[in-house]
């Protein structure tokens, strides 16, 4: 029996042989990428779920979410936007009509273009003047099939894109694969070295190995000696955009079988160009190292060291490097290849540490190379010679911007006297067609530098004498939108959701405010950047990070600070301490402190913030009296007018510490009250930790089913919420696998430890859940790695300055019984010291020891 063949569009898969094919040509897909398409077609008749995805396609490792991501857009640029259907905070599912036939009596899915011979003897089956032969392009395996089939179907295709993004390499790899398509010839003309518009038509000419007369036009006399069916591919057009323009419009005018590939920074703008912007090639994340290899930027920039250093190779020593140099320099193909000529020079760490240095230290040095690709700043001078100076104005001005920006913030920096908001918005668009500035589509767009631009338009900045003005005005511009943004959501005119997800993209920014006005003198600015942040960071839970932003700020705070000023830091301190390595008793004296100065001022949002903080903190640390003295006055304070939206707030603590106080009825009653009031709110974080505790209250109360179906529900409301972050995922997970364990569950359990590792790496670690842990691995017959972990909680207890609840004392009491069955009480001890010393690599190892327990 022949193997099946699943043919759909312009593609054919071949499982048997591990090969697609589309238009008929093999396409080179990794291995994880088949995988997964393979998966997706077999399964079409229903959703596959991300996770039933990640079993199929990574069996027995844990990886991030984004690998999937990546590999999906992958296989999209390559088959088609609408080949496969996002189901959403659920699964994919392939959608394209599909055909299945037996591989025997399977054909090509579209044959490629037969050649016509040409009635002229020849002496190869191609005309034309393409240089060697097809050059090998890493990272660009989707575009190789999508710009042949864009070639054929449109007389215009224009390649957009920044200098040095590859898209001369494009174009010629794209050229000697149609090079059977047009048996008239295909033509290269590199434009580059042509400064005068007039001299156009005779560079064409030339490189069609063509003499124009002296006289007439010259324009027309090229187009009355073009042939039938050919294709000229116009090599760097930016510079004489206009003059490229108005000759193709007049050559497909006069010639309708001639095919036109334009590479430029902006478009022709002729009515039937079909614009292709060029993308960088892909970078890995810092959480997909496992799979760095498999991103076009890490292959490329592997390739071209080990052409010049043959016994280089990608390893764990170095991979961490090679990522952060692909993304720090934004997957440019040019730059990382200057990148990778340094390497045998630096090393790949020294030239990680050099990119601050990038426009001085990343050269090619190669003769051969156009003078403007010989060094990266060549290459940026190019660029920018073609703006003009209100061009060149708003794109300096614009480096001052980390991380992206929108319109609006964009029009608060840039505009003065002689600029006006409307005029940034013309010259915005200016540089996004020249690809100055990257656009990211979406309801709100927004626009971007990549780091290279950013880095030289800085330099530009500074050149103009522009540099701390604009830094000052960007600080201030920062200020007034989380000022403004704040105050509203707090006084319940702004959802707390909206503000956060309106302005969560602007954290690089407000992060390189914080930095500047710290560094430069700015103390009030300064201190208020960082009160603003706290209140901020903490709802987008980056505790850690913005402890270092008040940490580098505290030293200026002094005695002629004003006191509300000092008291909303030491709140915002204590709240983003919370799980930013500052323990209980010191938050605790932070918030007595905050507390003081804040009753000496008429009630406010703040007040009742600060009492409700000082009750949880309180609970935490054992000192349940003066929870609950924090607790009565933040119930007065809700009470009056205005503050009645936080009675929520103060339900949720009220529930926390009842918690603590061995009252599970009495917590469950104050969660159930407190939902309608944080609904209400709009504040999706509390609301997270309400429906989370709810179900640890039912755990508590030996509702275990119960419990376990509000963990679903939990997890099901952050797979579909945009304020999910990875701390929250770590919690359900966590605490949905303590239900189970409880439940006898284990298989199932371990399982959701192991899909918490990831979201743990990049938030509060698996030593934050090392005691329900240890119950699952003592329930799994691990019993010394139980007491290992049991000693890990005793030390992350200790220093996060917290006692346990007695819920989690009835956690621990059931694995020491388990402990105390089977081994003497000084090896428990022993043990359960050495777990005490465990550090975060050595915990999550424990923690995947489990995995040979399932099946």
């Amino acid at each position: 029996m022949s193997d099946t063949v699943f043919r759909f569009d312009r593609a054919e898969l071949r499982p048997a042989t591990r090969e697609l094919r589309v238009d008929g040509q093999p396409v080179a897909l990794g291995a994880r990428a088949f995988d997964l398409l393979e998966a997706l077609v077999r399964h079409r008749d229903r959703m596959l779920s991300k996770n039933e995805l990640f079993d199929i396609v990574w069996p027995r490792l844990v990886v991030e979410e984004n690998n999937l991501q990546v590999q999906v857009s992958a296989l999209r640029k390559l088959l088609g936007a609408k080949a496969i259907a996002t189901v959403p905070g659920r699964g994919y599912r392939f959608v394209a009509a599909l055909q299945e036939v037996a591989a025997d009596a399977a054909p090509p899915a579209l044959a490629p273009v037969a050649p016509v011979v040409s009635a002229a003897p020849v002496v190869q089956d191609w005309l034309g003047n393409l240089p060697g032969g097809e050059p090998l392009l890493l990272g660009r395996e989707a575009d190789l099939v999508a710009v042949p089939a864009l070639v054929r179907e449109h007389r215009l295709v224009s390649l957009l894109g920044a200098g040095g993004i590859g898209k001369t390499s494009l174009a010629r790899a794209v050229a000697h694969r149609l090079r059977h398509a047009f048996p008239d010839g295909i033509w290269m003309v590199a434009l580059a070295d042509v400064t005068d518009a007039a001299a156009l038509p005779a560079a064409v000419a030339r490189a069609l190995e063509m003499n124009l007369p002296a006289q007439g036009d010259p324009q027309a006399e090229l187009a009355a000696r073009l042939h039938g069916r050919e294709l000229l591919v116009l090599d760097n057009c930016e510079h004489l955009v206009w003059a490229v323009a108005a000759l193709v419009e007049q050559l497909m005018r006069a010639r309708p079988g001639l095919h036109v590939l334009v590479t430029s920074q902006e478009p022709l703008r002729l009515a039937g160009e079909r614009p292709l912007r060029l993308e960088a090639l892909q970078v890995p994340g810092p959480d997909a190292l496992a799979d760095a290899h498999s991103h076009g930027a890490v292959a490329l920039f592997v390739a071209r060291v080990q052409a010049l250093q043959p016994g280089f190779v990608l390893d764990g020593g170095n991979r961490a490097a090679v990522a952060e140099i692909c993304r720090a320099l934004d997957g440019m193909p040019l730059a990382l290849e200057f990148a990778a000529a340094r390497v045998p020079l630096l090393g790949v760490d020294g030239v990680r540490q050099h990119l601050a240095h990038r426009l001085r230290v990343l050269k090619n040095g190669s003769r051969d190379a156009p003078t403007r690709h010989r060094t990266l700043r060549a290459t940026l001078d190019w660029s920018h010679a073609l703006l003009d100076e209100a061009e060149k104005k708003v794109f300096r001005r614009l480096g001052v911007f980390v991380g992206g920006f929108g319109l609006e913030l964009a029009q608060q920096v840039v505009a003065d006297a002689q600029t006006d908001i409307w005029d940034v918005l013309d010259l915005l668009g200016n540089l996004v067609d020249k690809s100055m500035v990257v656009l990211e589509p979406g309801a709100q767009p927004r626009y971007r530098l990549l780091e290279t631009a950013r880095v030289y338009a800085c330099d530009q900045l500074e050149q103009a004498g522009e540099w701390r003005a604009m830094q000052l005005a960007h600080a201030r511009c920062m200020q007034d939108i989380f000022n403004h943004r704040g105050r509203t959501a707090r006084q319940g005119f702004e959802p707390m959701d909206r503000w956060v997800q309106q302005y969560q993209c602007e954290v690089d920014n407000l992060r390189s405010a914080i930095e500047w006005a710290t560094d430069n003198g700015e103390r009030a600015l300064a201190l208020e950047l960082v009160n603003l942040a706290a209140e901020f960071m903490y709802q987008i839970g980056r505790y850690p990070e913005c402890v270092s932003w008040m940490r580098r700020a505290e030293p200026l705070i002094g005695a002629d600070t004003p006191e509300l000023v000092v008291a909303r830091f030491k709140l915002g301190l204590a709240m983003v301490g919370l799980h930013g390595g500052i323990d209980g008793r010191t938050r605790l004296e932070l918030l007595e402190a905050a507390h003081a100065i804040f009753e000496r001022h008429p009630p406010q949002a703040v007040l009742v913030y600060t009492v409700c903080m000082r009750a949880y903190v309180a609970g935490i640390c054992g000192e349940l009296a003066l929870a609950r003295q924090s607790l009565q006055r933040a119930a007065e304070l809700v009470r009056l007018p205005g503050l009645a939206l936080l009675r929520g707030n103060w339900l949720y603590i009220e529930g926390m510490v009842c918690r603590y106080e061995g009252r599970p009825e009495a917590a469950f009653a104050a969660f159930a009250e407190a939902l309608p009031f944080v609904r209400g709110a709009g504040d999706g974080r509390t609301l997270f930790y309400l429906y989370n505790n709810l179900a640890a209250v039912h755990h508590q109360l030996g509702h275990l089913d119960e419990s376990v179906e509000q963990y679903r529900a939990t997890l099901q409301l952050l797979q579909e919420s945009p304020r999910t972050d990875a701390a929250m995922m770590a919690f359900v997970l966590n605490w949905y696998a303590h239900a189970l364990t409880e439940q006898g569950a284990l298989d199932e359990a371990q399982e959701q430890v192991e899909r918490s590792l990831p979201y743990c790496r990049r938030s509060l670690g698996v030593r934050h859940f090392a005691g329900m842990l240890g119950l699952l691995a003592a329930r799994q017959g691990r019993l010394r790695e139980a007491t290992l972990l049991l000693g890990c909680d005793d030390a992350a207890r200790q220093r996060r300055g917290e006692v346990r609840t007695p819920f989690d004392t009835r956690a621990m009491s059931a694995t020491l019984a388990l402990l105390r069955a089977s081994h003497p009480a000084e090896h428990i001890a022993v043990w359960r010291v050495e777990g005490m010393a465990l550090d975060e690599e050595q915990a999550q190892a424990l923690v995947l020891g489990g995995a040979a327990n399932r099946h």
